[in-house]
């Protein structure tokens, strides 16, 4: 288990993200010997990446960022987008 130190608190309340399942992904995580920076995704919505230095058995949260070109689609969406590119192919 990695000692975990968060010193980003405020991002963490900005997105409304849960602390505590940000402390256990990073109490967990793998560190390789001799790794010392890292970056993750967010296990819990993917549209956020932790970001971070490693420095012996502490992991150091320093940002996190969110996805700014996420776009929700259906499966009606992505029918309607591939049916458009296949049509603008044609021409």
């Amino acid at each position: 288990m990695n000692k975990v130190i968060i010193e980003c608190d405020e991002l963490i309340d900005e997105y409304e993200l849960v602390r505590e399942n940000i402390l256990k992904q990073l109490e967990s995580i793998n560190i390789e010997k001799g790794a010392k920076n890292f970056i993750i995704g967010y296990t819990d919505d993917p549209h956020y990446t932790l970001i971070g230095e490693i420095k012996g058995n502490q992991v150091v949260l320093t940002n996190i960022e969110k996805a700014i070109a996420f776009r929700k689609m259906d499966n009606t969406d992505l029918y309607e987008f591939i049916k458009k590119g296949q049509g603008n192919q044609e021409n």
